[in-house]
């Protein structure tokens, strides 16, 4: 197995790990979003073999750590500039504390 695809693999299990984690944290109040949750594992994908080239010999434990924040860096700055731009409103606005929706 090559390194790309060895990283790729690590990317899609640390980005599956914090789609999970965030569906679990959204979902009771915001409802299964399975876009939103397929994002995390594909930008782990894309990115982790990025990291891999950079890096070549950091331990796979690093590797899945790294491509974790830099997901969530890359996510959460979409989320912002698209908020910025009026195109996108952040769910706890819509959705109010523990799902109750806003008036």
């Amino acid at each position: 197995m090559g390194a790309a695809l060895r990283n790729a693999i690590i990317g899609v299990i640390a980005g599956t790990l914090v789609a999970i984690g965030g569906a679990a944290k959204d979902a009771p109040y915001e409802g299964f979003k399975t876009k939103t949750f397929l994002r995390s594992p594909l930008i782990g994908a894309v990115v982790t073999p990025i990291i891999g080239a950079y890096a070549p010999n950091l331990p796979p434990l690093i590797l899945a750590l790294s491509t974790i924040a830099v997901e969530r860096a890359t996510v959460e700055t979409y989320k912002l500039l698209r908020a910025r731009s009026g195109q996108y409103i952040p769910a706890k606005f819509i959705y109010g504390e523990y799902g109750v929706p806003v008036s």
